[in-house]
């Protein structure tokens, strides 16, 4: 059976957050899967394959691949920096036997060899370790627009490559805060990643009214961590509340068998 950790919290002051940016291109690549997952042991090497696919049907690609590093900052977006640059990098581990040049014409797929060998003395206390492995057109093509206005049109993507070391897996979640913000209709979700591990899961949240019973499911969010990731949520309402009283639920199921992580919130609404 699975154990609930119910934590009694007050509400919070408002907290801003960032909204992810959205690409469009006329031009497409598609590199798959879009996370890879090496579990090595000191001195191990291993590799593992990525698809890269033109998907245009006029233009051929010509494409480099590179390495970098990459974080979440506290809303869960996405931070990119210079290969090396964190301390639980692994960009130095890798390489590309093939080459970090390739073209593809139109419609052709080709699949790449991404190899890891870790030292002999990693880090002791990482038990993770991540880069970014981007796959860039050099060869911008004409294009338009939203708008319809002339522009030059280049491509990039990226995919994030995990290891995994061999310390036993500790999976941990734990709330912080949990509050209701007015002004934005929002329910506002502090937690933390405790363990030593990546974590993948989804918040879920429902609103009950004292006074007249009723109940208001709000629609579940995904999130992703990594060990020490700190974690701002804001989780909307989408519905004008009433005035009165009520309870607020906030489950986190970040796929431990045995324990959800929950909160639960009192406010008024006037």
């Amino acid at each position: 059976m699975r154990h609930l950790f119910v934590h009694s919290l007050l509400v919070l002051g408002t907290l801003s957050v960032m909204v992810p940016s959205t690409l469009f291109s006329q031009v497409g690549i598609s590199v798959s899967p879009p996370r890879v997952y090496y579990t090595l042991n000191p001195g191990e090497t291993g590799t593992q394959k990525v698809l890269v696919s033109n998907v245009s049907k006029e233009h051929p690609l010509n494409l480099s691949l590179t390495l970098g590093d990459w974080a979440y900052d506290g809303y869960g977006n996405n931070l990119m920096f210079p290969p090396d640059s964190l301390d639980n990098s692994c960009a130095s581990w890798l390489s590309l036997p093939g080459g970090m040049y390739m073209t593809l014409e139109p419609g052709e797929n080709r699949e790449i060899d991404v190899t890891m060998t870790v030292p002999n003395m990693p880090a002791p206390d990482e038990n993770v370790q991540t880069a970014m492995l981007f796959v860039t057109q050099m060869n911008p093509v004409d294009g338009v627009d939203a708008q319809g206005a002339a522009i030059r049109i280049n491509v990039r993507q990226g995919i994030k490559l995990y290891r995994k070391g061999n310390a036993p897996e500790i999976k941990k979640v734990e709330i912080e805060n949990l509050g209701y913000d007015k002004n934005t209709n929002s329910l506002l979700l502090l937690f933390n990643n405790g363990g030593n591990i990546w974590l993948n899961g989804r918040v879920s949240a429902s609103l009950f009214n004292q006074a007249n019973g009723k109940e208001l499911n709000i629609e579940a969010i995904d999130f992703y961590t990594m060990p020490g990731d700190h974690r701002s949520m804001r989780i909307p309402l989408r519905q004008d509340l009433e005035k009165g009283r009520y309870t607020s639920t906030v489950m986190i199921d970040y796929g431990d068998r045995t324990t959800i992580e929950a909160a639960e919130l009192q406010f008024s609404y006037e």
